[in-house]
């Protein structure tokens, strides 16, 4: 059963945002938005803006943003559907549900009854039971956990079901694989893990393989529509079972890891799935506590994985965030440790772990020799690129002054702190949050409005000029979301946009305190387009000066190497350059 689409336009048009938000946090009128603490994190300052005639809101620590929906469905954990129920009830409207050709429930479905077969199979295989005992996994907890077996069956499984649900549904689920015309199970001769979402559904599966000859040692299922391994935590939602509130989370590598610590007691584990911690994994950790732990291998890949995570939290840790990193010694991982040394040596463990800065100022001193003055400045400049993505201004104030000091370089010539931009027109009062490209942030908010303002401005070729490669690209994106003859809320344009980075700009100037009249939103939006582009033209000069003054990031080296291959034709000087870029650093 779905909701239409014009039903659900309906009830945001006749609910005021403002009253669902006020009903459940304090708010204040200050210029043209309504402000209170926010919900979704630790808030001590009001830092969730609510605007009225855009009927949104945004949070400038968490991010959290959206309209009525949206923050029901997070405020009181709903999903969608019951979000519209709750408005539509408070509005006296019933509704008209309509039956849809494949319902989600079918795909839901498929995985329950798998799940109840992979159970039943492990009951009956010795050997998966055997194995378990051997890494020290009880009834108790496989049971919690919902852990299965998929037997050695080339078809088994798929055979099972083939009568039982639609073609469509049985691809979608990602138990099947296809090929030369045949039906194959996925998952064969593994344990398996059921991968649930926070709401306790399950989504997706993990397997391990019992014979340690055989590979690939762990699968997951690949994404589908229910499972995006960029935004799911496993054991996330065993975690929130424990306690709603959890004073920390451990972050650690593989499923295993997760039930052996939830085994000796330690229950809030949790691991991603086969990728690295992304900034949605952060976002939703921090939404459950302000420790986060991350609990990762000792070797290079665990390092890597670790300063991975360090970049993606920088941008959008709050001042109550706490993180630790743990590495294990080499034969060493959460699942042996606790075994060897039990619940309260790896809680000592973890709570000796290194702090963000630690680890942070330990990874860049090892950049370049730190007693030369020239190792010293190759430091700071790799530091102070890292810094600059710090929004948290107390933290980035820390880590400025540190780096300072390590590097003996004044705090004044360090690095330059992001200015709050102020763009006057005669009829446009803007107010830019800060940014570590606050010019290149007001330029965007600008357009939005302006193509807001008058929605013919998204069919002019001006966005043909944007290169698909560009920094810029996802503003194309807005020839797709604003229709020329429409007069959508903003509200309800949030949620076509599918760019991340288009979304967020696009939600934070939605409530910032631009005004932009009509007769000045074309003029507006040609000055800053031009602007943009001239800057997309002046990149690769930029980087090569970076480059040349040994100052350029790894992501950065790499964006000049893209630039150089897309041109028509290459010299000899780009030729060597690109040569050179080519090559590892030490």
């Amino acid at each position: 059963m779905s909701i239409p689409k014009s039903f659900i336009d309906q009830v945001l048009d006749q609910t005021d945002i403002v009253d669902v938000v006020g009903r459940r946090v304090q708010l204040n009128k200050k210029g043209s938005n309504y402000w209170g603490v926010c919900p979704f994190h630790d808030d001590h300052k009001p830092s969730m803006a609510v605007n009225q005639d855009k009927q949104f809101y945004y949070c400038f620590v968490c991010q959290a943003s959206g309209n009525s929906i949206n923050f029901l469905r997070d405020y009181e954990n709903l999903d969608f559907t019951d979000a519209v129920e709750t408005l539509a009830s408070s509005l006296g409207l019933e509704i008209p549900y309509e039956k849809t050709e494949i319902q989600d429930e079918n795909d839901y479905s498929i995985l329950d009854e798998a799940v109840k077969v992979f159970e039943a199979k492990l009951k009956e295989s010795k050997k998966a039971i055997s194995y378990l005992k051997s890494r020290n996994i009880s009834g108790i907890t496989a049971k919690k956990f919902q852990l299965g077996f998929s037997d050695d069956s080339w078809d088994s499984l798929y055979s099972s079901f083939e009568k039982r649900f639609e073609q469509k549904v049985m691809t979608s689920s990602g138990l099947f694989l296809e090929k030369n015309q045949k039906n194959y199970d996925r998952f064969r001769n593994r344990v398996i893990f059921p991968i649930r979402n926070i709401k306790g559904q399950n989504i997706a599966f993990g397997g391990r393989v019992i014979n340690p000859d055989d590979e690939p040692k762990y699968l997951n299922s690949p994404e589908t529509k229910l499972f995006n391994k960029s935004n799911e935590l496993y054991g996330l939602y065993e975690a929130r079972r424990e306690t709603k509130k959890m004073d920390s989370i451990i972050v650690v590598e593989g499923y295993m890891d997760v039930i052996a610590l939830h085994e000796k007691g330690i229950k809030n584990a949790v691991a991603t799935l086969g990728t690295a911690v992304t900034s949605n994994h952060l976002s939703k950790l921090m939404r459950y506590s302000n420790n986060i732990f991350f609990a990762f291998d000792g070797d290079l890949a665990g390092e890597k994985a670790a300063w991975k995570a360090l970049q993606n939290v920088l941008p959008i840790i709050r001042e109550d965030t706490r993180i630790k990193f743990v590495f294990f010694e080499a034969g060493d991982d959460p699942d042996s440790y606790v075994n060897k040394h039990g619940d309260k040596g790896f809680i000592d463990l973890i709570n000796n772990g290194q702090t963000l800065s630690e680890f942070f100022f330990s990874k860049v001193k090892k950049v370049d020799d730190i007693n030369s003055l020239e190792g010293r400045s190759k430091i700071a400049s790799y530091a102070s690129e890292l810094i600059r993505t710090i929004n948290n201004v107390p933290l980035r104030e820390a880590f400025i002054s540190e780096t300072s000091k390590i590097c003996e370089i004044p705090v004044e010539k360090l690095i330059s702190k992001p200015n709050q931009p102020k763009p006057k027109s005669s009829s446009a009062e803007v107010k830019v949050e800060q940014s570590s490209n606050t010019k290149q942030i007001a330029s965007i908010y600008l357009i939005i409005h302006s193509v807001l303002t008058d929605r013919s401005l998204t069919q002019d070729p001006i966005f043909d000029e944007i290169k698909d490669d560009s920094s810029i690209s996802f503003l194309k994106e807005l020839r797709e979301v604003i229709e020329v003859e429409s007069d959508t809320l903003v509200s309800k344009l949030i949620e076509r946009i599918k760019s991340k980075t288009l979304k967020e700009l696009f939600s934070q100037a939605m409530v910032s305190e631009i005004k932009i009249e009509q007769e000045d939103a074309r003029k507006m939006f040609f000055d800053c387009m031009n602007s943009l582009l001239k800057d997309e033209e002046d990149r690769e000069e930029s980087l090569k000066t970076k480059y040349n003054t040994g100052s350029i990031s790894e992501t950065e080296r790499r964006e000049l190497q893209q630039l150089i291959l897309k041109k028509p034709e290459i010299d000899n000087e780009d030729k060597i350059l690109l040569k050179n870029l080519s090559l590892k650093k030490d």
